[in-house]
């Protein structure tokens, strides 16, 4: 990494000088064309996102680098001083990758028994946008005597962050039980998604050199800090870009070149053709598999007995995610007709209990109104109950394992 900073450091240094010494001859027209215009600027490189909640895990480092890429319109006021709006568009992914899962234990279990996430992937798509001032320290330092050719832009203000993604968990558990000499091993899958709207302050940096009155190269980069920072969301943003900046100067700047004097075109607008990119997100549930036999009412444990989860903060059950372990629940329940059994409801640990408590009683409702319409009698439900936070520990307390309604046989 450091040895790619010293290039890139070398490579800026070497760029200033060539540009510095291309504008000694250039000349007014330069300076026009950034004087009472509208410009457009497109860019693309690279961005690093730092201080999220959820970090990289025994996986690949390279992922802390993404695409970036981005667009703006550019109001010259003055050739020191120009205001700018922009949209990005940038991404955020993180692996975390677990070697060892949490040890259970509780009565009639063996020692060796575990569960817990296995493997976790997340991702998140930034679309930006931001409003910012921007000053030619060139011509502010030179007092208006350079070339107008070559200009180091700073600038900042204000923006938004709108962000959505997913997070795709895969849960393993081993249960070995003592009662009736059983191994019991669960695999399940989850998808995710999360969305919210940052607020940042971005702090912009660029070179450019226009080796056209209308066209100038851009090398540079930005910052961002978000003060407002959420759980997921990234509290820093560094960028590195380079592009184009293109001024659209209208029958002003054509009038001055051809030396005839022409009244100002009020209201001049240039044709720009917006091509739109729609990214469609489709996601595909992933099921949790669980692969039971139909038992006799004596040899029905509550391992059988599959769970349901939830969406964070949300107590809907979702029937498409939670179709596998729903149908074998209500296969399990209606082969045994003699059993009683209380429902459970859980929550992960983000969150007060003034929240949580209710939220999980929610979640412990909606499993039963499924299952009584789903044909199992009521009378056999004993206890509906909500316990607030699950009683997981570590990484797991915050995963979807957490957030989840059961039943529970009734001795």
């Amino acid at each position: 990494m450091s040895q790619i900073k010293n290039k890139l450091t070398l490579l800026a240094a070497s760029l200033l000088l060539f540009l510095t010494a291309g504008g000694l001859h250039a000349q007014g027209p330069y300076r026009d064309a950034r004087t009472g215009t509208v410009g457009l600027r497109l860019d693309g490189g690279a961005s690093w996102s730092f201080g999220s909640s959820f970090e990289n895990v025994g996986a690949n480092q390279a992922n802390l680098i993404q695409p970036y890429g981005g667009s703006g319109l550019i109001v010259n006021i003055r050739p020191w001083v120009r205001l700018g709006t922009d949209y990005s568009y940038t991404r955020m992914i993180r692996e975390q990758l677990y070697t060892s899962l949490q040890p259970l234990s509780g009565t009639g279990i063996i020692a060796g028994s575990t569960e817990g996430a296995a493997y976790r992937d997340f991702k998140t798509r930034f679309h930006g946008a931001s409003l910012t001032g921007e000053f030619d320290l060139v011509e502010l330092l030179g007092r208006g005597k350079g070339s107008g050719r070559v200009g180091l832009w700073l600038g900042t203000g204000v923006g938004c962050l709108f962000s959505q993604g997913n997070t795709w968990t895969l849960s393993v558990s081993d249960v070995m039980r003592s009662d009736n000499w059983t191994q019991t091993v669960h695999f399940g899958g989850n998808n995710d998604s999360h969305r919210y709207n940052a607020p940042f302050i971005p702090v912009t940096l660029s070179l450019e050199y226009a080796f056209l009155p209308q066209v100038a190269l851009s090398v540079g980069g930005g910052y961002r800090f978000l003060p407002g920072k959420q759980d997921l969301a990234p509290r820093h943003q560094a960028y590195a870009k380079a592009g184009l900046v293109f001024n659209l100067t209208g029958k002003r700047y054509r009038a001055k070149q051809t030396g005839v004097s022409k009244p100002l075109a009020t209201g001049f607008t240039s044709p720009v053709r917006d091509t739109v990119y729609v990214e469609k997100v489709i996601e595909k549930p992933v099921e949790k598999i669980v692969e039971v036999p139909v038992a006799a009412a004596a040899g029905l444990t509550n391992d059988m007995l599959p769970y349901v989860t939830f969406e964070r903060g949300s107590s809907v059950l979702d029937e498409r995610t939670n179709a596998s372990a729903l149908s074998t629940l209500v296969s399990l329940l209606t082969a045994n007709p003699s059993i009683r059994f209380d429902i459970l409801g859980w929550t992960d640990h983000a969150g007060n209990d003034e929240v949580n408590g209710p939220l999980s009683s929610a979640r412990a409702e909606a499993l039963r109104r499924y299952l009584v319409g789903k044909g199992i009698d009521g009378s056999r439900i004993g206890s509906v109950e909500g316990h607030g936070k699950s009683l997981l520990a570590g990484e797991d307390a915050f995963s979807v394992i957490a957030r989840k309604a059961e039943a529970v046989l009734i001795k």
